[in-house]
């Protein structure tokens, strides 16, 4: 199976930034922040990587894994690009914000891989679904041009699932496309990975059989 992009995937949606403060993106929350704010960090993308443009900014606040408070998360989102058929791809490099007021400066904080379905021309949507592994094109583009057939199979598993009965009826949209194993010691599998309208995750562990996907197990975990 495909294996991690060294030094680009951040697993499990953990960022680590080069302080060795750890944000858990599993609480994050999108925040507004003031034009100066956004301009300061579109000005250091800038200076980090000099003609490389971009289409959108978010900003999150972020919990401190073991420490106290928030801090602030901004991404800059590239140009979305085409992948194979109708798939396309985009990259946000994350910037955590050090310090307050004047003395506040950005820090570069790792990239994030999304992908979306697009037969027209690749236009931002607002959410894309996060790759948390490596996947080849042509086999992203499968699985996410079958994933509400793969959740309606999912469902029925759900039934079967301590965690995951409670949440089988809740509305799902899909978060990210993972790669590992259910269980430990277990092969490895591709994974959709679906977010409900109630904040809570159903990962989907895909069987391939012949060029189909089918839904082989669920769980469900509290963070992504």
């Amino acid at each position: 199976m495909p294996g991690t992009m060294p030094g680009y995937f951040l697993r499990p949606l953990a960022l680590c930034v080069v302080s060795a403060v750890c944000l858990s993106a599993g609480a994050a929350g999108q925040v507004a922040v003031d034009a100066q704010q956004r301009a300061s960090l579109l000005a250091f993308y800038a200076q980090q990587y000099p003609g490389e443009p971009a289409v959108r900014t978010v900003f999150e606040s972020v919990p401190v894994v073991g420490g106290r408070g928030s801090e602030v998360v901004g991404s800059v989102e590239a140009p979305p690009y085409r992948g194979h058929g109708a798939l396309c791809r985009t990259q946000r490099t994350k910037f955590v914000l050090q310090g307050a007021g004047k003395q506040a400066r950005w820090q570069e904080a790792g990239m994030e891989y999304f992908a979306w379905l697009d037969r027209g021309t690749c236009r931002p949507v607002a959410e894309p679904v996060r790759m948390l592994q490596r996947v080849p094109d042509t086999e992203l583009e499968g699985v996410l041009l079958y994933q509400k057939s793969l959740l309606e199979r999912a469902r029925l598993l759900m039934a079967g699932n301590t965690a995951c009965a409670p949440l089988r009826a809740l509305k799902f949209s899909l978060a990210a496309v993972d790669v590992g194993a259910a269980a430990p010691r277990a092969e490895e599998r591709y994974a959709l990975v679906f977010k409900s309208d109630r904040d809570s995750y159903a990962r989907i562990w895909l069987r391939k059989s012949g060029a189909q996907y089918d839904a082989w197990n669920v769980t469900c975990p509290p963070v992504l």
